[in-house]
């Protein structure tokens, strides 16, 4: 359709009453207004009125005009067509194409959509299947729902803040949630998904996780392994799990890292196993004490590569040892729920309790961070208090045996340190 080619504009200074009035003519009308530079409203021959803003991008009338349509009349306001007219024109004060600004903004993925590469790019290629299990639960049922909708490069530091404080309430998941995408927006200014330096989940304030202060003691680590050597001579549970969980209670090894093993990771002349990966994607060398190597010695080898052989599992290996481990706890006449991991924890209280160092620990479990093995920080109060008191105990004791020599070797009528006379002085005035 044709517009109005009059060399002269027509202008208005634009107010509800003032389109409400303009008429429809056989071609379509533009009119200006005064008062906001480039905003204008088109009347169409049916009646139809729009706002646009006429624009050059750029210096010079040689730069070709273009327009962007605002809204229409009267769902938008004059006050609101100014107000975006307004802003467009500080873009293009800038040197921006509010145009180009408008159409990259249609075309920019949201949050949702460029998840799906991160999972696809990175989570299924560099995380262990636990860490993938935690990652796609935590994307799926807490990030997506809140955030997925949001462009890539529109989601802020208050989007993220608002999703952590929501799940206030378990602080683990608010706390992972924050971990997990701080990893994906990393992730993103990488593959050019948003600009550097820009990480919306950055300086995250966490919050407080409650420490597991109940570890399984030694009365209760004797009880499971008396519960695997009962169990095992019924016949309800198999030699290979059952091993499995003795070298856990011995090691502190990660499950997986146990199932997982291969005859090629042994040395049992050395006492190590040498695991080519490990969940911080790492060599690590595990290590195995006299009776953990005795368990191996005597394990039977079967026609595969895996130590803890399983014809029925995919990977080839036992899978999992929940069921025998649910068995051994009801035999130990264990309390509470207890898991297979808190063998890995119940060694370390062990090492701890023993007189190990935080960072003796996190050698020995393979820890990459030193706050990883800070859980473990109020375990060391009872072999320091013991330390500092057997410490203490024996300088007490020097002095009171230094103390007792020097009474006996006081000269005669000379008063011992501890009476009630004041030392002599000499016409100097040192005391002596």
């Amino acid at each position: 359709m044709r517009e109005s080619t009059n060399a002269k504009k027509t202008s208005r200074k634009f107010t509800k009453k003032t389109i409400e009035d303009l008429k429809p003519t056989e071609t379509r009308q533009i009119y200006y207004d005064e008062i906001q530079p480039g905003l204008a409203v088109r009347v169409s021959p049916s009646g139809h009125k729009a706002f646009y803003y006429y624009y050059r991008p750029g210096k010079g009338r040689i730069t070709p005009s273009k327009k962007i349509q605002l809204g229409t009349f009267p769902e938008m306001t004059v006050e609101q067509a100014r107000e975006k007219a307004r802003q467009m024109a500080a873009q293009v004060t800038n040197g921006q194409d509010p145009a180009r600004n408008l159409r990259e903004a249609k075309e920019a993925k949201t949050l949702s959509e460029v998840i799906n590469s991160f999972v696809e790019q990175h989570i299924l290629i560099n995380l262990k299947p636990a860490s993938q299990r935690l990652y796609m639960g935590v994307l799926k049922n807490h990030v997506l729902p809140s955030l997925g909708k949001i462009k890539i490069e529109y989601v802020s530091h208050r989007d993220i803040a608002k999703l952590h404080h929501a799940l206030r309430k378990t602080p683990f998941m608010a706390n992972r949630a924050v971990v997990i995408l701080t990893c994906f927006f990393g992730w993103c200014e990488r593959n050019g998904y948003r600009a550097k330096h820009s990480n919306p989940a950055e300086d995250i304030k966490k919050f407080q996780e409650p420490l597991k202060n109940e570890f399984l003691d030694v009365p209760q680590l004797e009880a499971i392994g008396q519960a695997i050597s009962a169990l095992e001579a019924t016949g309800e549970i198999s030699p290979l799990p059952a091993a499995a969980l003795r070298l856990l209670l011995l090691t502190g090894a990660r499950k997986m890292e146990i199932l997982s093993l291969k005859w090629s990771y042994l040395n049992l002349d050395k006492g190590t196993a040498r695991l080519p990966d490990s969940k911080n994607n790492r060599p690590k060398t595990l290590h195995l004490p006299a009776p953990a190597v005795e368990i191996l010695r005597n394990m039977p080898r079967f026609d595969s590569e895996f130590v803890f052989y399983s014809e029925a599992s995919k990977q080839g290996y036992i899978s999992g040892l929940q069921a025998p481990w649910t068995l051994v706890c009801e035999k130990a006449g264990l309390k509470g729920r207890w898991r297979i991991h808190d063998l890995r924890h119940a060694f370390a209280s062990a090492a701890i309790n023993s007189g190990a160092s935080l960072p003796m620990i996190g050698a020995i479990l393979g820890h990459k961070r030193a706050q990883t093995t800070e859980r473990y920080a109020h375990l060391c109060q009872n072999p320091v208090h013991d330390l500092a008191e057997s410490t203490a105990g024996r300088i007490a004791e020097g002095w009171a045996k230094a103390t007792a020599a020097q009474a006996d070797d006081s000269p005669p009528g000379q008063v011992p340190a501890d009476g009630n006379s004041q030392p002599e002085s000499t016409s100097n005035g040192i005391l002596h």
